[in-house]
């Protein structure tokens, strides 16, 4: 036996994230962690994603415009918000990213602002054409450190809870 397979048969499988049948309409959920967004994460998301709005990585340029150094690109703002709430919300449901719709930037972030997300469960329903599967929506809040909101927006994924992917529904004879 190589030492892999040591560590593989040791290893102890705990199950992530939520499936379809645990999430309650109307439910709230407060993600753990938050996330401290650094200037050095801003300027290398804007570089990395080619973002070249001086906004977002000349400080005497945004305090030019009233802000008291660089903003955060509203983009990582997004990623880490929704990143915050993929390990309840998206592991363990089996199924594809399904989209954001709704999507409000309601305040700027600083390069040192901690941000924190809240997820409330607005809606879930079964596949009308394919057994095992649904379709969730939530409505996902950022908060910076000092409790103001600063993004929202709705989110659904596809969640797959028996069967394999694209197994359609036997139809109900009557």
């Amino acid at each position: 036996m190589s030492e892999l397979d040591d560590v593989l048969e040791s290893a102890v499988l705990r199950r992530r994230g939520q499936g379809f049948h645990d999430f309650e309409v109307g439910e709230t959920i407060h993600h753990h962690w938050g996330r401290t967004i650094t200037e050095s994460d801003a300027i290398a998301f804007c570089h990395l994603t080619l973002a070249y709005n001086p906004l977002y990585f000349n400080a005497e340029y945004a305090k030019e415009l009233g802000h008291p150094t660089i903003v955060v690109n509203p983009q990582l703002v997004f990623n880490v918000i929704l990143g915050l709430s993929v390990e309840v919300c998206s592991e363990g449901l089996g199924g594809p990213f399904l989209g954001v719709y709704a999507l409000k930037y309601l305040e700027p972030v600083y390069p040192g602002d901690t941000l924190t997300a809240v997820s409330r469960t607005e809606a879930k329903r079964e596949s009308e054409s394919t057994e095992g599967r649904g379709v969730i929506t939530w409505f996902n809040e950022g908060f910076n450190q000092h409790g103001r909101k600063v993004i929202e927006f709705r989110r659904s994924n596809l969640a797959i809870w028996k069967g394999q992917i694209g197994g359609k529904k036997e139809k109900k004879h009557g």
